[in-house]
């Protein structure tokens, strides 16, 4: 390693910022997923339906797009590491109430609340991994997400295994809590308002109107929801697809969904060597036709091998699962990476005006997948995202060709890349 990133980093530093990034990932992915495989428990406790369910997630998308149009002022004023702590707090609140919620109204509101609260966090730190990126000039962003699916994958885990033994109210307490606190720990070790270039960034910006949003940004936001539809649709819908088309009892109807994640950590851990001598976007737009192709045989040929043994079919489609998951892993990080690049724009701002337009769209794409599955079925519903890795790999290619490089383009003087872990 070097002796420092910049005059006022050290690489102590560097690495204790580091895996204060990977834990509040880690643990973000861990709530945010902590409830998916005891989503058809949930459906029958508040008493709605498969079209009325995916209304409710999609509505619940507004409230994520309200802190789109403040979240970049708070972080330049506050800095990212308060906005983390005070957002993530809240998320943790709200989540511990989905047990005691018993109606679909309730559950809206909640969800209404958590959209806000987890949208200002996603903002925050997000945009934290970018600078910090930027400012080790290296492209590390994948090593955070891979944090985050393992924390989803965990969640998963434990979730399926605690289903039969610990009820939904007091497990969603226990994770909340043990989430809340973890939180706190990690977020202690990011960098602090004076560390983390707000100032920089904040004399970067322009006040560019949204109807003026760069037709790059327009981009970036079309693909980051066509690259994260898959993942948010087996998020939403893998354990109803489990249970429906599969058979598979509560235990196991997280299955589907832990085979996916894995594989997504693997994509996602294995960046860093795929863009030694690739274009991190070229190597998202090849992933996602190897997504769009393997979420297709999973859940058509699943059903099917379902007809004469469930495992055999989690075990059949498990293939297909990995292959999506590895299609899927690198999408994220590359729309986001790309955020740092934008000319006259923070990566607060850029971030949040391309997530802004990306919530819009999901806020329709939810409905539509909901209306898919209750008028013909879960099945016929993952023919959406199976489009969305499609467009997600011609954009991929488009946003290769402006051959961004993350380590080129930053507020913060620069030194030699730094090796905060290898490879």
């Amino acid at each position: 390693m070097g002796d420092l990133t910049t005059a006022m980093m050290s690489v102590s530093r560097a690495r204790k910022a580091h895996n204060g990034l990977v834990g509040a990932f880690f643990i973000q992915g861990f709530l945010a997923l902590s409830y998916i495989p005891r989503i058809p428990e949930l459906i029958d406790q508040i008493h709605v339906t498969f079209a009325t369910w995916g209304l409710i997630l999609g509505l619940a998308t507004l409230g994520g797009m309200l802190p789109l149009l403040m979240a970049n002022h708070f972080i330049n004023r506050f800095g990212t590491r308060p906005v983390v702590q005070l957002m993530f707090t809240l998320v943790s609140l709200t989540m511990a109430m989905y047990g005691f919620v018993n109606n679909g109204w309730m559950f809206f509101v909640l969800s209404f609340v958590q959209a806000f609260t987890m949208s200002f966090f996603n903002v925050a730190i997000n945009s934290h991994s970018v600078v910090f990126q930027n400012r080790i000039g290296r492209i590390i962003i994948g090593r955070f997400h891979a944090a985050w699916s393992i924390g989803a994958a965990t969640a998963s885990i434990v979730s399926g295994a605690l289903a039969a033994v610990i009820p939904l109210r007091e497990y969603m307490i226990l994770v909340t809590s043990i989430a809340a606190v973890g939180l706190l720990v990690a977020s202690a070790m990011l960098l602090g308002p004076t560390e983390d270039g707000h100032d920089q960034e904040k004399k970067r910006a322009k006040s560019i109107g949204i109807f003026k949003t760069p037709r790059y940004v327009s981009l970036l936001s079309l693909g980051i929801f066509c690259g994260v539809f898959p993942e948010l649709s087996m998020m939403d819908w893998s354990a109803v697809f489990a249970k429906n088309a599969l058979h598979l009892n509560p235990s196991q109807v997280g299955l589907p969904y832990t085979i996916f994640a894995v594989s997504m950590i693997a994509a996602r851990l294995s960046i860093g060597r795929l863009t030694r001598n690739r274009h991190l976007s070229t190597v998202a737009s090849k992933a996602a036709i190897m997504g769009s192709v393997a979420m297709a045989l999973a859940v058509f040929i699943g059903p099917i091998v379902a007809g004469v043994d469930p495992l055999l079919a989690v075990l059949v489609t498990g293939v297909f699962w990995v292959a999506a998951g590895l299609g899927t892993g690198p999408q994220v990080p590359s729309f986001f990476s790309a955020t740092g690049s934008v000319p006259g724009m923070s990566t607060a701002q850029a971030m949040s005006r391309m997530s802004l337009f990306n919530s819009i769209i999901i806020l329709g794409a939810k409905v539509i997948m909901g209306a898919l599955a209750q008028g013909i079925s879960v099945q016929v519903a993952f023919i959406f995202p199976i489009a969305t890795y499609i467009v997600a790999s011609v954009i991929a290619s488009s946003v290769a060709k402006r051959d961004y490089k993350p380590e080129k383009v930053t507020g913060f003087p620069m030194t030699s890349p730094i090796d905060v872990i290898p490879d």
